[in-house]
């Protein structure tokens, strides 16, 4: 079989209610181009695993299932997960969002294989809850409305990006970033932009959903020192930045900062001595 040109990597634990609604997204999907789908469960213990192998039995020129053999982590399945596909791009999304856009993989591959300094595309998003009705707008709508072309100086402030609407190269080494960050679409959002600039869709390709597990912002406070640590330790090793550490460092500083109002200070110290890694 070929390599596919795009590669859909899906994540899942426990997302009974939902796995169908997000494969079929995938399924429905209107495309000139070979792509597959790989799905990675963390040894779900409802009725997941169940319905992936029931789609694999299917569609099985198409789905390729990473089953794990006992529950390894949000971490380890993303890693497992992400470093799989050989093919050109990525789309990565959770198995609780889905796809309402069913020329959404279409529209970014076109636009990535027309404009190779790009690495990432990314669209606006549809938020809905655990029972699938739509909420109110996510603010990083109105922030890429403003600036629908970004790059890494962009992608060190915030996530930028919604893992359920992206379409990026697969140019980044996984085996290489460090397990230590729990929010590992951060991380990829950094490293893509080192390497091209990201395009902002105006249009709902994905629905992303809300309260139906962990939510966003307790991950996001409750790691923020892993990613800094991280984005250190990733910005001290690029040529690139020796021009422009004083970008690096402002960003670092005003990070520090926001995350000082929701933990202890004895860790805001011990955050600000890592801007050795810089210089």
């Amino acid at each position: 079989m070929p390599t596919p040109l795009l590669s859909v990597c899906l994540i899942t634990y426990n997302h009974e209610k939902y796995i169908r609604q997000a494969i079929e997204g995938v399924l429905m999907q209107k495309v000139n181009f070979d792509w597959e789908l790989i799905i990675a469960d963390d040894f779900s213990t409802d009725g997941t695993r169940a319905i992936l192998q029931e789609y694999q039995q299917q569609h099985p020129n198409h789905i390729r299932l990473i089953l794990q053999e006992k529950n390894v982590g949000a971490a380890q399945n993303w890693f497992d997960l992400m470093k799989t596909p050989t093919s050109k791009y990525i789309a990565y999304f959770e198995g609780d969002d889905h796809w309402i856009d069913d020329c959404k993989l279409q529209k970014q591959v076109d636009f990535l294989e027309q404009n190779p300094t790009f690495t990432l595309c990314h669209s606006d998003v549809q938020v809905v809850d655990i029972a699938g009705k739509s909420i109110e707008n996510h603010p990083l709508k109105y922030w890429n409305a403003k600036h629908p072309i970004l790059d890494y100086r962009f992608a060190i402030f915030t996530p930028i990006a919604f893992s359920c609407t992206s379409v990026f190269s697969n140019v980044v080494s996984f085996d290489k970033l460090s397990k230590n960050v729990k929010a590992g679409d951060w991380m990829l959002w950094i490293l893509l932009t080192l390497k091209g600039n990201a395009q902002y869709f105006d249009q709902k390709f994905s629905a992303y959903r809300i309260g139906s597990g962990v939510s966003d912002s307790s991950v996001w406070h409750k790691d923020f020192h892993y990613r800094v640590l991280f984005l250190l330790q990733q910005m001290s090793i690029k040529n690139s930045f020796s021009k422009n550490k004083w970008l690096l460092k402002g960003s670092v500083y005003f990070m520090l900062f926001q995350w000082s109002k929701i933990t202890r200070i004895r860790k805001f110290i011990y955050l600000a001595d890592q801007i050795k890694y810089i210089g």
